[in-house]
């Protein structure tokens, strides 16, 4: 249905993995200058790869930030793992990603060759192309994730979580969502299973605290980088695809009329969705609160530094969605699912009636130069 908030997704957990790499560039340990933390270690450790077992808790994973705390602190040793043998757990087959891109990428050809033949395109097969061009920038998007690791490492902290939390002061003793170390990264990225869906009174999502795993529906933090910009031209250009069916032959005028609608309600949809995300987004990561304090240079040094903590509290104590932006983006996400139902719908009704051209097959030979 949505390819696109997948992509989102895909896009959020690689930016991570490449933060964690920042982070842990900057840990200085001894004995560990033949160890280079990579982006595989990234997605490794936030997709629940290192599991912390302590003495006197239940066995929990933890992601990269957690790891680098409990670094820092010697609570846990860096773990001697290469990015081969980070590799070497996943079950990815790279035989079937090239077939996948193969056959995908035949599937392009196609339509492009159809398109400078003036042969005729159908509903199906731009929506087919939208869907290809998604999955192949997820390809990429996840080209470092190990895929259904089965068997995570195993951590030992040299201390039990009673005494971690003691030694963490106040920020520790809040009660916890999903594990002890949560206040390690405040406010943690909500999940959909765990956070959002028993705010709708869904009965369902895991029930164990602490989790046992690391739920990959957590709603990504991707900043304003270039991958942000990126996925925001990407995911314009995948809805503006639709336009490219503004005349095309539908069976009747109203269907034709209600995927042009549709089309246009997809993209402001999403336009809608980029602007508040972005200024949110700003907020979380108290980007406007510093781009306000370095533009503004009307405080000394001392009252820098105590602005810049006060905005840090208050950034950590600010709701990852707030309720403006629940008020704005329900009926924006209420017209986005009506009108993605109905293209998915005509994609299909469309087939009843199709242009006889549509029918022919490229001619290759065309495209071969001969005398």
């Amino acid at each position: 249905m949505a390819p696109e908030f997948v992509l989102v997704f895909a896009t959020g957990q690689k930016v991570e993995a490449k933060k964690s790499v920042e982070d842990f560039k900057n840990l200085v340990l001894p004995g560990r200058e033949d160890q280079k933390w990579t982006i595989r270690h990234g997605f490794y450790a936030n997709m629940g790869g290192f599991v912390l077992q302590p003495p006197d808790w239940a066995t929990f994973p933890i992601n990269s930030k957690q790891l680098l705390w409990l670094i820092e602190r010697e609570y846990v040793d860096y773990p001697k793992m290469t990015a081969k043998e980070v590799w070497d757990k996943s079950k990815a087959d790279g035989f079937q990603k090239s077939l996948t891109c193969l056959q995908t990428g035949w599937f392009i050809i196609q339509i492009v060759g159809r398109a400078i033949q003036r042969l005729p395109i159908t509903t199906l097969e731009i929506t087919t192309l939208s869907f290809v061009l998604c999955a192949l920038v997820m390809f990429s998007q996840w080209a470092h994730k190990p895929l259904d690791v089965e068997s995570p490492t195993i951590l030992t902290p040299r201390k039990s979580i009673a005494q971690i939390l003691l030694e963490a002061g106040p920020a520790a003793r809040e009660p916890y969502q999903h594990t002890p170390l949560d206040f390690v990264e405040k406010p943690p990225p909500p999940s959909w299973l765990t956070e959002v869906q028993p705010h709708l009174r869904f009965h369902t999502g895991p029930r164990m605290r602490p989790l046992p795993r690391l739920t990959n529906d957590r709603f990504p933090v991707i900043g304003a980088g270039p991958d942000a910009v990126f996925l925001f031209l990407f995911t314009m250009g995948y809805c503006g695809l639709h336009f490219v069916a503004w005349d095309f032959s539908f069976p009747t005028r109203l269907e034709r009329d209600l995927w042009r609608w549709s089309s246009v309600a997809i993209a402001a949809c999403a336009f809608i969705f980029w602007v508040c995300e972005t200024y949110q987004d700003g907020h979380r990561l108290g980007r406007w609160e510093r781009w306000g304090a370095t533009l503004s240079n009307k405080f000394s040094k001392s009252g820098k530094d105590g602005r810049i903590n006060t905005m840090e509290k208050a950034r950590r104590n600010r709701r990852f969605i707030p309720v403006w932006e629940v008020v704005i983006m329900t009926p924006v996400t209420v017209v986005y699912t009506i009108a993605r139902t109905y293209i998915v719908i005509e994609v299909f009704l469309s087939q009843r009636s199709l242009p006889v051209g549509a029918f022919d097959t490229v001619a290759w030979s065309q495209f071969i130069p001969h005398l």
